[in-house]
C-alpha cells in the first residue's frame, strides 16, 4: 500500500509541475490581442455643427491626395473629447483582423452620421525595422484604414493619411506588449477651423 502511495504521489507531483510549466509559457502570437467593447461616443451631439471641443493638431505631411492633404495644422483643429479606437495590426502587416474591422465599420458609422467630421488617419509601427520600412508600412496601414472606410460609405475627401513609422511610440519598451500596442493606426476626428 506505500508503494501505490508513493506512486501516486510522485504521479500527482509530475502532472502539478507539467501544468504549472505549461501554464507559465507565454503566448507570442502576431495577432492584436482582443479588446474591451469599442465604440464612438457621440457626447450628446444634436447636429453636426455641435461638435465637441478642440484641440490643435501637430500632424506634418500627408500619405494621400485627399483635399484634406493640401489642409496644415493651422487649417484643422482635432476634436479631443471623441472617443475613436486605436486600430491594432499584426507584426510586418497591414492587415485588419476581424475585431478591429468591427472597430472601422463602427468609426464609419459615426462618420457617416455627422458628414462635416474630418478623419486623419496616422499610421504608425514598433520599433524593428528600418526608418524607410516603418515609414512605408505606416503609410500602408493608415491607407488600409482609410480604404476600409470608404468601402463602408465614408466619403474619401473627408480622410487624410500620414504615416509616422515609429517616430511616435504609444508604449515605450522593448518586448512584445510595448511592440504590439505601437502597431497601430490612431483615428484623429477633426473639423475645418
Amino acid at each position: 500500500m506505500s508503494k501505490f502511495l508513493k506512486m501516486s504521489g510522485l504521479f500527482l507531483a509530475v502532472v502539478v509541475i507539467a501544468w504549472s510549466v505549461s501554464g507559465c509559457k507565454s503566448k507570442t502570437t502576431d495577432d492584436p490581442q482582443p479588446m474591451e467593447d469599442i465604440y464612438v461616443e457621440d457626447n450628446g451631439l444634436t447636429s453636426e455643427g455641435d461638435i465637441g471641443g478642440t484641440d490643435s493638431s501637430n500632424f506634418e505631411g500627408g500619405a494621400d491626395e485627399s483635399t484634406l492633404a493640401n489642409l496644415t495644422k493651422d487649417d484643422l483643429v482635432i476634436l479631443t473629447d471623441l472617443n475613436f479606437p486605436v486600430i491594432y495590426f499584426p507584426y510586418d502587416s497591414n492587415k485588419l483582423v476581424e475585431s478591429e474591422m468591427a472597430k472601422i465599420e463602427k468609426v464609419a458609422e459615426y462618420l457617416n452620421k455627422y458628414s462635416s467630421l474630418l478623419l486623419i488617419v496616422e499610421g504608425h509601427c514598433d520599433q524593428r525595422g528600418t526608418e524607410e520600412y516603418n515609414r512605408s508600412l505606416g503609410e500602408r496601414r493608415a491607407n488600409m484604414i482609410r480604404e476600409s472606410l470608404v468601402a463602408a460609405g465614408v466619403n474619401s475627401d473627408r480622410i487624410r493619411t500620414v504615416s509616422y513609422g515609429k517616430d511616435r511610440p504609444a508604449v515605450e519598451g522593448n518586448d512584445e506588449s510595448a511592440w504590439g500596442k505601437n502597431r497601430r493606426g490612431e483615428l484623429l476626428p477633426a473639423k475645418k477651423k
